[in-house]
């Protein structure tokens, strides 16, 4: 069951955040090489799902699937803005649950 206090949804969206901070790395890194095809996680469809379904556990259980572009080529200015748009996801995140621990915090020991 997700609740306000469940961090499900924070916890993996931190581990999708840095999964893709790697791959924009990886995909920078490797822009130079010819044929060489940017790689990125999809992941919106099984959290949307799993999120459907009310269930924490399948949230967890989610996987990170790593997909190739159709096309290949990397445009090194657009890697970087999308890596300045998952620091932000990332920030977001981080900030959620590291409230969410507060209010659990406060939960356990007020009287």
């Amino acid at each position: 069951m997700l609740g306000d206090n469940d961090l499900a949804i924070p916890e993996k969206m931190l581990d999708l955040c840095a999964l893709r901070h790697k791959l924009i790395a990886h995909n920078v890194a490797n822009a130079g090489i010819p044929g060489f095809h940017r790689l990125d996680v999809a992941f919106q469809e099984e959290l949307r799902r799993a999120i459907s379904e009310n269930d924490a556990n399948a949230v967890r259980k989610a996987e990170l699937p790593v997909h190739t572009a159709r096309k290949p080529g990397v445009d090194p200015e657009t890697e970087v803005a999308r890596m300045a748009k998952n620091e932000l996801l990332f920030g977001t995140f981080a900030q959620i649950a590291a409230q969410k621990l507060r209010i659990m915090r406060t939960a356990v020991t007020s009287k």
